[in-house]
């Protein structure tokens, strides 16, 4: 997988073994994907394929982003400690689920490409 550059950061996407112990999250749990603030790096479980893979990257990017911007801070001053693992990967879903949606209606909208930093999107 390539490398993606966020906000100036430059993330590394690699795919490990389903076993491999950097997909255990925060919680203690084997999961499909992790990403990792401190080095700047998401992890995807090898054993997954489209159209799995492709939601799991989009949802480990989408937490990248939030990282690379600078948004959770805000966020987290304002959730308690015990809510504080599920909002944020609410919010990555949320990300994930309707982000390309919101683009694709809003080509549609416009009746022409969305281009916005370098990047369109065609409806």
């Amino acid at each position: 997988m390539l490398p993606v550059l966020i906000n100036g950061d430059l993330w590394t996407v690699e795919r490990v073994s389903p076993d491999n112990p950097l997909l255990i999250d925060r919680t203690g749990n084997y999961k499909h994907g992790t990403t990792d603030p401190l080095t700047k790096s998401i992890r995807i479980s090898s054993e997954l394929e489209s159209p799995l893979l492709d939601k799991v990257v989009l949802h480990e990017i989408a937490h990248a982003i939030t990282i690379s911007h600078g948004l959770l801070g805000p966020l987290r001053n304002s959730i308690p400690d015990d809510m504080w693992i599920h909002v944020e990967e609410w919010s990555a879903s949320l990300m994930e689920r309707h982000a390309i949606e919101a683009a694709i209606l809003a080509s549609q909208a416009l009746g022409r490409p969305l281009c916005i930093g370098g990047y369109c999107i065609m409806s």
